[in-house]
């Protein structure tokens, strides 16, 4: 395999600077994942549908418009709801992301219980749920 045909040429850039194509390993520059890159995409949609849905119930508990008291009951069902409908329950959205689905039902009983009219609500601005990503480096150069 010496022959100009079959060579391989493991080097990059111009003349003078070369740069040899195995010295760069992607190791370098990512992070190793936690998890299987099909399993993320599924979870943090799991986390996106869990956070919208207490925020639509915080922000519409007190709604007098049509539309979104609608959004309040459906909010308020799939949360409460007890019977498992596929794999985006309530109970298996909690349990994939390793959140006690009672605790959570109870916190939320809790926030309406102390509600009082005309507070503003607390509202989860962005979601508590770690599902892997891109660690970002404190360190700078």
């Amino acid at each position: 395999m010496d022959d100009a045909v079959t060579r391989i040429d493991t080097t990059i850039g111009a003349a003078g600077d070369e740069l040899r194509a195995d010295a760069v390993m992607p190791a370098q520059f990512y992070p190793a994942r936690r998890g299987s890159a099909s399993v993320e995409p599924i979870m943090r949609l799991m986390g996106g549908i869990l956070a919208d849905a207490v925020r639509t119930f915080q922000r519409n508990f007190e709604a007098k418009s049509p539309g979104r008291r609608q959004e309040f009951r459906e909010a308020r069902f799939w949360i409460f709801h007890d019977k498992a409908d596929g794999p985006f329950s309530f109970e298996d959205v909690c349990d994939a992301l390793g959140i006690d689905p009672r605790r959570l039902r109870s916190l939320i009983l809790t926030w309406e219980k102390n509600k009082r009219p005309g507070d503003k609500p607390r509202m989860i601005r962005r979601s508590a749920v770690k599902t892997g990503g891109r660690m970002q480096s404190s360190r700078r150069k």
